[in-house]
């Protein structure tokens, strides 16, 4: 309840870094419990690197390049949002980069799970636990492993590997099953494919470093691989044709996932690059080896020329100890030196100014402009400083106290509170920082905004909402029709969600919301801030009009609802009465239609805007007897109130989904914009977040997976004995 009305938060987000947290959470403070987790996945990718390395048996040096490759990801600046990289987890990605560094683990399992039979059960739960903390990276994991299997023919690998692809997708049917079969209640953000815009192109995408690095790194990468393909080493290969494929796929998905949908096509980048900065490192090997090699012959050469015997061939300089030590440590110097610089952090360099007034950072002979300095240690620093740490703090707490005060007194209560959107608010360490709300009041006010865009169908009419009562917001949702700076319909807005507090800074939006006495009323000022409360924004309210059911078409079932939503919500003399999507027999039926003089942008196209839709025909209004609702009690996954009168439409303004159950009434219906009607049928009416018939069978099947593996294990200890 503490987030957009009410949402299942683990749904549609990554539950096994969320309980890492809490089981860290039982041994140090639940803060630095978040910031250990936060980071656990970049400490732990060059190690599972170098185990991956091994356990695919990549000879020596490869396994520590490949921790060298690994370091150079981590390191990478270009990107800063897809996933992997420190500069994504500082953004907030952490259980991206604890599923790559565990799939990279999985991966090496795999592969000794199908080249000998061993580490099955490893390999089973480590690849399930890498498709449970993201799913973006499920589809890499799941993906890579079973392109290795297409490319190892052989009927014993083949049931080596499905057996551990089967086990694993069984251990994580428990969260996968779900996702799936409720996507249709997330929220699609409409992120814009890339490549976008004149400037922007997949060459651009693919090669995003300075020209010179890229045609290094991508001239090493391929030198890898044809080196791989050439000693038929099949690891090696199956990278190479990873990066082909994963390339292809940020082609292919610029049209979004069928089904799905959900996929915004820049995130399958991280792998195309990883992949490529492990060829190059095998590359550089390779080169290397040739080189000597090369070396060596023309010596031999010059020899037999001047002495007659060529019976001679050099040793093969592969697997040679004092040239494998050296290749590595010459890499890692070159690549901590290049990280050194970028950061201006090596030992013994100085900012010097030159003649002209320029300020760089040099070492040796090597400079560098001091404004090239990387950023993410900055990022790091900001974020692990803590709240406490920004100097905006004591008004931050301020506020926060002010609002648990208000939650506290009888007279206000507790609440849902919506905040006004603007950047400014990075002053007390995020932009976010008032989502914990609920954290800091023990969930007596609820942050209407959470950190998990998509999991929540009520998240358009929130940012809508926040348009509209926010001097400048952000506006995330694409393509929504945003009512920007007009807190008179904001007012209403808040109403709907059932938002009880509005908090507001800027001089313009409190002068809007003070405008307004009979819809905002002011409670009380914290600094800068204005807090205000909406009446009539009760969570649970009796109808006083008979609802009508929009039949929308199944074509794409979370659009054709964002349009009811929306319309229904933005344009009362269109609606007259709630809409809902389904409902007993005497309500009226009416189909949406698109309203082509408002339409803005054909779909798909650049612009493009939500369509608004009008019933098909005149609503007819059917006035309700009056309904008293009393001692509502609203839980964590719970909804109980009284009514006086049976078989009255209620109105429960908390987020709708297919889990929620009521006893006492019929229904919930889910009404726009996202929210619930039910009909009681006794005066006391319970409504719970439950279990549907998907979710048990969900968890049977991961069962039913843990059960495999039990029964396998015990198989092969018996066997073995």
């Amino acid at each position: 309840m503490d987030w957009y009305s009410g949402f299942p938060i683990y749904r549609f987000y990554m539950v096994v870094p969320a309980l890492l947290i809490v089981l860290v959470d039982l041994v140090v403070p639940y803060g630095i419990a978040l910031k250990l987790v936060a980071v656990v996945g970049l400490l732990a990718f060059p190690a599972c690197a170098y185990a991956f390395a091994r356990l695919a048996r990549l000879a020596s040096p490869l396994p520590e390049l490949v921790v060298v490759a690994s370091l150079v990801f981590l390191f990478d600046e270009s990107f800063t949002i897809y996933g992997g990289n420190i500069a994504s987890t500082m953004a907030g990605e952490f259980s991206f980069s604890i599923s790559l560094s565990l799939t990279l683990l999985a991966f090496g399992l795999f592969i000794r799970t199908v080249e000998d039979g061993t580490h099955v059960a490893r390999a089973a739960i480590v690849l399930a636990l890498a498709a449970l903390s993201h799913g973006i990276v499920l589809m890499f994991a799941f993906g890579g492993v079973v392109t290795y299997l297409a490319l190892r023919p052989g009927a014993q690998r083949w049931r080596r590997g499905g057996f551990v692809v089967g086990v694993a997708v069984l251990l994580s049917a428990f969260w996968v099953l779900p996702f799936l079969g409720n996507h249709a209640f997330m929220t699609d953000m409409k992120y814009e494919p890339r490549p976008s815009g004149v400037d922007d192109s997949f060459v651009s995408m693919f090669f995003p470093l300075h020209p010179a690095l890229n045609v290094v790194i991508m001239l090493f990468a391929l030198v890898g691989w044809a080196a791989m393909i050439l000693r038929r080493n099949l690891v090696g290969t199956w990278l190479g044709v990873m990066g082909v494929v994963l390339a292809v796929g940020v082609f292919v998905a610029r049209d979004s996932l069928p089904v799905i949908g959900l996929l915004w096509n820049p995130r399958i980048l991280p792998f195309l690059y990883l992949v490529r900065y492990v060829l190059a490192a095998i590359g550089v090997y390779e080169s290397v080896v040739a080189l000597v090699r090369y070396v060596a012959i023309e010596r031999l050469e010059r020899r037999a020329a001047a002495t007659g015997d060529d019976q001679f061939m050099p040793a093969s300089p592969r697997n040679n100890a004092v040239l494998d030590v050296a290749v590595v440590a010459v890499t890692l110097a070159v690549v901590v030196v290049a990280l050194g610089l970028r950061f201006q952090e090596l030992p013994f360099g100085s900012v010097r100014t030159t003649e002209s007034g320029d300020s760089r950072y040099r070492w040796g002979p090597l400079s560098v402009d001091v404004a090239d300095d990387g950023f993410v240690d900055g990022w790091a620093r900001w974020n692990f400083s803590g709240y406490e740490g920004k100097p905006a703090y004591g008004e931050y707490r301020d506020l926060v106290e002010t609002m648990k005060r208000i939650g506290a007194d009888p007279a206000h209560g507790c609440g849902r509170a919506l905040w006004e959107n603007n950047g400014e608010l990075n002053k007390y360490g995020t932009t976010m920082s008032l989502m914990l709300l609920p954290f800091w009041t023990d969930s007596c006010i609820g942050s209407m905004e959470g950190l998990f865009f998509e999991a929540a169908g009520t998240t358009p009419y929130h940012f809508i909402t926040a348009a509209a009562m926010s001097k400048q917001s952000s506006n995330p949702v694409r393509e929504l029709r945003y009512d920007n700076n007009d807190a008179v319909k904001g007012a209403r807005y808040l109403r709907e969600l059932g938002v009880k507090y509005y908090m507001a800074f800027t001089p313009e939006a409190v002068s809007a919301a003070s405008a307004i006495p009979d819809q905002l009323v002011e409670v009380a000022r914290s600094g800068p801030w204005v807090i205000y409360e909406v009446p009539g924004s009760d969570i649970v309210v009796p109808l006083t009009t008979q609802p009508v059911v929009a039949q929308v078409s199944s074509d794409d079932p979370r659009e054709r609802w964002l349009e009811v939503g929306t319309s229904w919500f933005q344009h009362p003399e269109d609606w007259t009465v709630v809409v809902a999507d389904d409902g007993p027999a005497q309500w009226q039926r009416v189909t949406p239609v698109v309203d082509a003089e408002r339409r803005q942008g054909e779909p798909g196209s650049s612009g493009r805007l939500v369509d608004i839709v009008t019933p098909s025909e005149p609503i007819v209004g059917v006035a309700l007897e009056p309904v008293a609702v009393s001692d509502v009690r609203v839980g964590n996954d719970t909804v109980n109130f009284t009514v006086d009168r049976i078989g009255v439409p209620v109105l429960v303004r908390v987020s709708y989904f297919p889990n929620w159950k009521v006893s006492g009434a019929l229904g919930p219906y889910r009404v726009a914009p996202n929210m619930m009607v039910v009909v009681p049928t006794q005066n006391e009416v319970s409504m719970g977040f439950g279990w549907s018939a998907r979710d048990a069978i969900a968890y049977v099947l991961t069962l039913a997976g843990i059960v495999w593996i039990v029964v396998e294990r015990r198989r092969r200890t018996r066997r073995v004995g």
